[in-house]
Protein backbone atom coordinates (compact mmCIF):
# COMPACT_ATOMS: atom_id res chain seq x y z
CA UNK A 1 0.00 0.00 0.00
CA UNK A 2 1.13 3.16 -0.65
CA UNK A 3 2.29 5.03 2.27
CA UNK A 4 1.81 9.11 3.38
CA UNK A 5 4.65 10.73 4.52
CA UNK A 6 4.68 13.98 6.11
CA UNK A 7 8.11 15.95 6.34
CA UNK A 8 8.55 19.01 8.88
CA UNK A 9 11.96 20.26 9.89
CA UNK A 10 13.84 17.98 7.66
CA UNK A 11 12.03 15.12 9.09
CA UNK A 12 9.87 12.06 8.11
CA UNK A 13 7.20 10.92 10.11
CA UNK A 14 4.94 7.89 9.26
CA UNK A 15 2.49 5.56 10.69
CA UNK A 16 -0.69 7.48 9.98
CA UNK A 17 -3.96 5.80 10.92
CA UNK A 18 -6.08 8.40 8.83
CA UNK A 19 -5.30 10.83 6.16
CA UNK A 20 -7.21 13.11 3.85
CA UNK A 21 -5.09 14.43 0.91
CA UNK A 22 -7.55 16.87 -1.81
CA UNK A 23 -6.78 18.56 -4.58
CA UNK A 24 -8.56 20.29 -7.11
CA UNK A 25 -9.04 22.30 -10.29
CA UNK A 26 -11.42 23.94 -8.55
CA UNK A 27 -9.24 25.34 -5.73
CA UNK A 28 -6.06 27.19 -5.50
CA UNK A 29 -4.78 25.05 -2.99
CA UNK A 30 -4.23 21.84 -2.16
CA UNK A 31 -5.08 20.29 2.14
CA UNK A 32 -4.61 17.96 4.13
CA UNK A 33 -5.36 16.34 7.19
CA UNK A 34 -3.41 13.53 9.12
CA UNK A 35 -3.90 11.67 11.91
CA UNK A 36 -2.10 9.38 14.46
CA UNK A 37 -0.39 8.70 18.13
CA UNK A 38 1.55 11.65 19.20
CA UNK A 39 4.37 9.36 20.00
CA UNK A 40 6.52 7.75 18.42
CA UNK A 41 6.34 3.72 18.64
CA UNK A 42 8.45 2.86 21.44
CA UNK A 43 9.66 6.08 22.08
CA UNK A 44 9.00 9.11 24.53
CA UNK A 45 9.76 11.68 23.05
CA UNK A 46 6.98 13.95 21.65
CA UNK A 47 6.48 15.10 17.56
CA UNK A 48 7.72 18.18 17.46
CA UNK A 49 4.85 19.47 14.88
CA UNK A 50 3.54 22.57 15.18
CA UNK A 51 1.16 25.07 13.70
CA UNK A 52 2.65 27.11 11.17
CA UNK A 53 5.14 24.79 10.68
CA UNK A 54 6.86 24.78 6.79
CA UNK A 55 5.43 20.84 5.23
CA UNK A 56 5.59 18.87 2.66
CA UNK A 57 3.12 15.46 2.17
CA UNK A 58 4.26 12.93 -0.05
CA UNK A 59 1.58 9.74 -1.12
CA UNK A 60 4.78 7.24 -1.90
CA UNK A 61 7.48 9.37 -3.27
CA UNK A 62 5.30 11.56 -4.83
CA UNK A 63 5.17 15.09 -3.19
CA UNK A 64 1.45 16.12 -3.53
CA UNK A 65 1.65 19.29 -0.85
CA UNK A 66 3.84 21.79 -0.35
CA UNK A 67 3.37 24.41 2.33
CA UNK A 68 2.31 25.32 5.93
CA UNK A 69 0.58 23.41 8.67
CA UNK A 70 -2.82 25.47 9.80
CA UNK A 71 -4.39 23.69 12.52
CA UNK A 72 -2.95 20.84 15.42
CA UNK A 73 -5.77 19.14 17.68
CA UNK A 74 -4.56 16.94 20.20
CA UNK A 75 -6.55 14.72 22.25
CA UNK A 76 -6.89 12.14 24.49
CA UNK A 77 -9.20 9.74 26.46
CA UNK A 78 -9.07 6.22 28.73
CA UNK A 79 -7.39 4.54 26.38
CA UNK A 80 -5.60 6.70 23.02
CA UNK A 81 -3.57 10.08 22.83
CA UNK A 82 -3.63 11.18 19.21
CA UNK A 83 -2.72 14.18 17.70
CA UNK A 84 -4.49 15.70 14.39
CA UNK A 85 -2.68 17.92 11.68
CA UNK A 86 -4.17 19.44 8.81
CA UNK A 87 -2.82 22.41 6.36
CA UNK A 88 -2.84 23.65 2.28
CA UNK A 89 -0.33 24.39 -0.10
CA UNK A 90 1.72 28.20 0.12
CA UNK A 91 -0.68 29.12 -1.97
CA UNK A 92 -3.48 28.80 0.89
CA UNK A 93 -1.80 32.56 1.87
CA UNK A 94 -3.50 33.79 -1.03
CA UNK A 95 -7.29 32.53 0.15
CA UNK A 96 -6.46 34.03 3.29
CA UNK A 97 -4.90 37.40 3.20
CA UNK A 98 -5.61 40.55 1.75
CA UNK A 99 -3.28 42.10 -1.31
CA UNK A 100 -1.64 45.18 -0.22
CA UNK A 101 1.61 46.00 -2.61
CA UNK A 102 3.38 49.10 -1.50
CA UNK A 103 4.84 50.91 -4.23
CA UNK A 104 8.30 52.99 -3.91
CA UNK A 105 6.43 55.14 -1.36
CA UNK A 106 4.06 54.59 1.21
CA UNK A 107 0.88 54.08 -1.06
CA UNK A 108 0.03 51.19 -2.19
CA UNK A 109 -1.21 50.20 -6.25
CA UNK A 110 -4.82 49.09 -6.91
CA UNK A 111 -4.05 49.74 -10.62
CA UNK A 112 -1.90 48.06 -13.22
CA UNK A 113 -2.11 48.89 -17.15
CA UNK A 114 -1.43 47.28 -19.56
CA UNK A 115 -0.37 44.29 -18.13
CA UNK A 116 -1.05 40.37 -18.77
CA UNK A 117 -2.85 38.26 -16.26
CA UNK A 118 0.04 35.97 -15.91
CA UNK A 119 1.73 39.11 -14.76
CA UNK A 120 -0.32 40.50 -13.04
CA UNK A 121 -0.46 37.53 -10.94
CA UNK A 122 2.91 37.14 -10.10
CA UNK A 123 2.79 41.10 -8.44
CA UNK A 124 0.19 39.30 -6.22
CA UNK A 125 1.92 36.29 -5.43
CA UNK A 126 5.21 38.13 -5.11
CA UNK A 127 3.84 39.21 -1.46
CA UNK A 128 3.40 35.32 -0.55
CA UNK A 129 6.63 34.41 -2.19
CA UNK A 130 4.50 32.02 -4.42
CA UNK A 131 5.63 31.17 -7.56
CA UNK A 132 3.54 31.38 -10.92
CA UNK A 133 3.47 29.62 -14.14
CA UNK A 134 1.80 29.09 -17.38
CA UNK A 135 0.49 26.05 -18.49
CA UNK A 136 2.91 24.87 -21.61
CA UNK A 137 1.23 26.24 -25.01
CA UNK A 138 -0.42 29.27 -23.91
CA UNK A 139 -0.43 32.43 -24.78
CA UNK A 140 -1.37 35.58 -22.82
CA UNK A 141 -1.93 39.35 -24.65
CA UNK A 142 -1.51 42.37 -21.88
CA UNK A 143 -5.12 43.92 -20.61
CA UNK A 144 -5.61 47.63 -20.92
CA UNK A 145 -6.23 48.20 -17.40
CA UNK A 146 -6.31 45.04 -14.40
CA UNK A 147 -7.15 46.46 -10.51
CA UNK A 148 -7.76 45.49 -6.93
CA UNK A 149 -10.50 46.37 -5.25
CA UNK A 150 -8.88 47.72 -1.65
CA UNK A 151 -9.88 44.38 0.76
CA UNK A 152 -9.81 42.15 -1.83
CA UNK A 153 -7.92 38.67 -1.17
CA UNK A 154 -4.94 37.35 -3.14
CA UNK A 155 -6.93 34.50 -4.84
CA UNK A 156 -10.15 36.88 -6.00
CA UNK A 157 -7.56 39.66 -7.36
CA UNK A 158 -6.27 36.74 -9.39
CA UNK A 159 -9.83 34.57 -9.97
CA UNK A 160 -11.33 37.86 -11.55
CA UNK A 161 -8.35 38.49 -13.92
CA UNK A 162 -8.04 34.95 -14.44
CA UNK A 163 -11.92 34.74 -16.13
CA UNK A 164 -11.43 37.83 -18.05
CA UNK A 165 -8.86 34.95 -20.25
CA UNK A 166 -10.75 31.81 -19.65
CA UNK A 167 -7.63 30.35 -16.93
CA UNK A 168 -8.04 28.69 -14.16
CA UNK A 169 -5.59 29.75 -11.10
CA UNK A 170 -4.90 25.95 -9.69
CA UNK A 171 -2.34 24.79 -7.50
CA UNK A 172 1.05 23.08 -8.85
CA UNK A 173 1.49 20.72 -6.13
CA UNK A 174 5.02 22.78 -5.42
CA UNK A 175 3.90 25.54 -3.53
CA UNK A 176 3.09 27.63 -6.53
CA UNK A 177 -0.01 28.54 -8.62
CA UNK A 178 -0.67 27.15 -12.50
CA UNK A 179 -2.30 29.50 -14.62
CA UNK A 180 -4.26 26.59 -17.15
CA UNK A 181 -7.22 25.31 -19.00
CA UNK A 182 -9.07 21.86 -18.92
CA UNK A 183 -6.42 19.62 -19.65
CA UNK A 184 -6.20 16.76 -22.43
CA UNK A 185 -3.94 14.35 -20.51
CA UNK A 186 -5.71 10.68 -20.49
CA UNK A 187 -5.20 8.55 -17.63
CA UNK A 188 -3.82 5.25 -18.27
CA UNK A 189 -6.82 3.02 -16.47
CA UNK A 190 -10.61 3.63 -17.26
CA UNK A 191 -13.56 3.53 -14.55
CA UNK A 192 -15.62 0.77 -15.18
CA UNK A 193 -18.68 -0.32 -13.05
CA UNK A 194 -18.61 -3.85 -12.09
CA UNK A 195 -14.43 -3.64 -12.14
CA UNK A 196 -12.99 -1.33 -10.12
CA UNK A 197 -15.49 1.36 -9.15
CA UNK A 198 -16.51 1.13 -5.72
CA UNK A 199 -19.29 3.44 -5.25
CA UNK A 200 -20.63 6.08 -7.85
CA UNK A 201 -23.25 9.07 -7.81
CA UNK A 202 -24.34 11.50 -10.03
CA UNK A 203 -25.77 15.06 -9.88
CA UNK A 204 -27.25 16.86 -12.34
CA UNK A 205 -28.22 20.88 -11.56
CA UNK A 206 -30.18 22.87 -13.20
CA UNK A 207 -31.20 25.72 -11.22
CA UNK A 208 -26.81 27.29 -11.42
CA UNK A 209 -27.61 27.76 -15.46
CA UNK A 210 -28.74 30.16 -17.64
CA UNK A 211 -29.69 30.20 -21.25
CA UNK A 212 -27.97 32.98 -22.05
CA UNK A 213 -24.93 35.20 -20.26
CA UNK A 214 -24.72 38.70 -21.16
CA UNK A 215 -21.64 40.86 -20.25
CA UNK A 216 -21.51 44.17 -20.27
CA UNK A 217 -18.80 46.48 -19.64
CA UNK A 218 -16.60 49.55 -21.02
CA UNK A 219 -12.89 50.99 -21.77
CA UNK A 220 -10.79 53.86 -21.65
CA UNK A 221 -11.89 55.82 -24.76
CA UNK A 222 -9.46 57.96 -27.41
CA UNK A 223 -8.43 58.45 -30.63
CA UNK A 224 -9.36 56.57 -33.02
CA UNK A 225 -12.07 54.53 -30.90
CA UNK A 226 -14.47 56.77 -28.77
CA UNK A 227 -18.17 57.13 -28.01
CA UNK A 228 -20.60 53.85 -28.01
CA UNK A 229 -17.86 51.75 -29.17
CA UNK A 230 -15.66 52.31 -25.95
CA UNK A 231 -18.92 53.07 -23.43
CA UNK A 232 -20.91 49.67 -24.46
CA UNK A 233 -18.58 47.04 -25.05
CA UNK A 234 -20.82 43.56 -24.91
CA UNK A 235 -19.95 39.88 -25.50
CA UNK A 236 -22.25 37.15 -25.10
CA UNK A 237 -22.74 32.79 -25.09
CA UNK A 238 -25.29 30.60 -25.07
CA UNK A 239 -26.15 27.56 -23.64
CA UNK A 240 -28.71 25.35 -25.91
CA UNK A 241 -28.98 22.89 -23.00
CA UNK A 242 -31.24 25.61 -21.31
CA UNK A 243 -34.54 25.69 -23.06
CA UNK A 244 -36.10 28.34 -21.14
CA UNK A 245 -34.85 31.50 -23.23
CA UNK A 246 -35.52 33.69 -20.19
CA UNK A 247 -32.94 32.76 -18.06
CA UNK A 248 -30.49 35.77 -18.57
CA UNK A 249 -27.70 36.25 -16.26
CA UNK A 250 -25.55 39.61 -16.62
CA UNK A 251 -22.04 40.40 -15.37
CA UNK A 252 -20.12 43.40 -15.28
CA UNK A 253 -17.20 42.95 -14.84
CA UNK A 254 -14.64 45.35 -13.11
CA UNK A 255 -11.74 47.01 -15.09
CA UNK A 256 -11.34 48.48 -18.80
CA UNK A 257 -13.26 45.29 -20.74
CA UNK A 258 -12.61 44.93 -24.48
CA UNK A 259 -15.01 43.23 -27.03
CA UNK A 260 -12.69 39.87 -27.37
CA UNK A 261 -12.45 39.67 -23.50
CA UNK A 262 -16.19 40.04 -22.46
CA UNK A 263 -16.91 37.71 -25.13
CA UNK A 264 -14.05 35.25 -23.24
CA UNK A 265 -15.77 35.93 -19.91
CA UNK A 266 -19.29 34.96 -21.14
CA UNK A 267 -18.18 31.72 -22.90
CA UNK A 268 -16.04 31.02 -19.50
CA UNK A 269 -19.59 31.87 -17.36
CA UNK A 270 -21.56 29.30 -19.37
CA UNK A 271 -18.79 26.73 -19.65
CA UNK A 272 -17.92 26.82 -15.76
CA UNK A 273 -21.34 27.04 -14.90
CA UNK A 274 -22.34 23.78 -17.26
CA UNK A 275 -19.31 21.85 -15.90
CA UNK A 276 -20.36 22.89 -11.91
CA UNK A 277 -24.10 21.80 -12.93
CA UNK A 278 -23.27 17.95 -13.80
CA UNK A 279 -21.14 16.26 -11.75
CA UNK A 280 -19.94 12.21 -11.39
CA UNK A 281 -18.00 11.02 -8.20
CA UNK A 282 -16.41 7.10 -7.79
CA UNK A 283 -14.47 5.69 -5.30
CA UNK A 284 -11.98 3.12 -6.13
CA UNK A 285 -9.74 1.51 -4.29
CA UNK A 286 -6.32 2.38 -3.41
CA UNK A 287 -4.43 5.27 -4.38
CA UNK A 288 -2.89 4.72 -7.76
CA UNK A 289 -3.79 3.53 -11.61
CA UNK A 290 -2.78 0.44 -12.96
CA UNK A 291 0.61 1.57 -13.99
CA UNK A 292 0.97 2.73 -10.42
CA UNK A 293 0.93 6.51 -11.03
CA UNK A 294 -1.34 8.52 -8.66
CA UNK A 295 -4.70 9.52 -10.37
CA UNK A 296 -4.43 13.15 -12.01
CA UNK A 297 -6.57 16.16 -11.29
CA UNK A 298 -7.14 17.72 -15.45
CA UNK A 299 -6.74 14.71 -16.94
CA UNK A 300 -9.28 12.84 -19.63
CA UNK A 301 -10.71 9.28 -17.87
CA UNK A 302 -12.44 6.49 -19.67
CA UNK A 303 -15.72 5.78 -17.68
CA UNK A 304 -18.46 3.13 -17.98
CA UNK A 305 -21.19 2.87 -15.81
CA UNK A 306 -24.34 1.72 -17.15
CA UNK A 307 -26.60 2.19 -13.67
CA UNK A 308 -25.47 5.99 -14.12
CA UNK A 309 -26.11 6.31 -17.95
CA UNK A 310 -22.45 7.06 -18.32
CA UNK A 311 -20.12 5.66 -21.11
CA UNK A 312 -17.32 8.05 -22.34
CA UNK A 313 -14.21 10.24 -21.22
CA UNK A 314 -14.56 12.85 -18.51
CA UNK A 315 -12.74 15.27 -17.05
CA UNK A 316 -10.94 14.71 -13.49
CA UNK A 317 -11.68 17.96 -11.50
CA UNK A 318 -11.07 16.68 -7.70
CA UNK A 319 -8.82 13.72 -6.33
CA UNK A 320 -9.26 13.12 -2.79
CA UNK A 321 -6.82 10.66 -1.47
CA UNK A 322 -8.36 9.00 1.87
CA UNK A 323 -6.77 7.01 4.38
CA UNK A 324 -9.10 4.97 7.19
CA UNK A 325 -8.70 1.94 9.52
CA UNK A 326 -12.19 0.44 8.17
CA UNK A 327 -11.47 1.06 4.46
CA UNK A 328 -7.57 1.18 4.26
CA UNK A 329 -6.78 3.31 1.39
CA UNK A 330 -9.51 4.96 -1.12
CA UNK A 331 -9.50 7.18 -3.36
CA UNK A 332 -12.56 9.77 -4.56
CA UNK A 333 -12.58 11.31 -8.16
CA UNK A 334 -15.00 14.27 -8.83
CA UNK A 335 -15.53 14.52 -12.64
CA UNK A 336 -16.99 16.93 -15.20
CA UNK A 337 -17.91 16.84 -18.71
CA UNK A 338 -14.60 16.58 -20.93
CA UNK A 339 -14.92 19.89 -22.53
CA UNK A 340 -15.24 21.67 -19.01
CA UNK A 341 -13.79 24.86 -18.53
CA UNK A 342 -12.90 25.54 -22.26
CA UNK A 343 -14.62 28.89 -23.04
CA UNK A 344 -17.32 27.99 -25.71
CA UNK A 345 -19.42 30.67 -27.46
CA UNK A 346 -22.72 28.38 -27.82
CA UNK A 347 -22.99 24.98 -25.65
CA UNK A 348 -25.05 22.24 -27.70
CA UNK A 349 -27.30 19.65 -26.80
CA UNK A 350 -25.18 16.79 -28.30
CA UNK A 351 -27.43 13.24 -27.48
CA UNK A 352 -31.27 12.77 -26.96
CA UNK A 353 -30.25 9.05 -26.16
CA UNK A 354 -30.41 9.47 -22.44
CA UNK A 355 -26.43 9.99 -21.82
CA UNK A 356 -25.44 13.27 -20.38
CA UNK A 357 -24.98 15.81 -23.25
CA UNK A 358 -21.46 16.22 -21.67
CA UNK A 359 -20.04 12.79 -22.46
CA UNK A 360 -22.34 11.64 -25.24
CA UNK A 361 -19.80 13.39 -28.12
CA UNK A 362 -16.77 12.40 -27.00
CA UNK A 363 -13.74 14.81 -26.21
Amino acid sequence: MTSVTLKVGGRNYNGWKTARVMRSIEAISGSFTLGVSERWANQDELWPINEGDSCEVLLGSAPLITGTIDTRRVSYDANEHTIEVSGRDAAGALVDCSVYLERSGTKPAWEFRQISVLAFAKKICDQFSVPVSLQTGQTLSPIAKLSVDPGDTAFNAIESACRLVGLLPISDGRGGVLLTRSGSARCTTALEEGKNILSASAEYNHASKFHRYVVLGQRRGGDPEYGETVAAVKGEATDETVSRTERVLVVRPEGNVTTESAETRAQWEASVRAARASTVTVTVQGWTQESGALWPINSIVQIKSPLLAVDGPMLITQVTNTLSVSEGSTTELVLKGPRSYLPEGVITRKSNDGRWREIAGGV
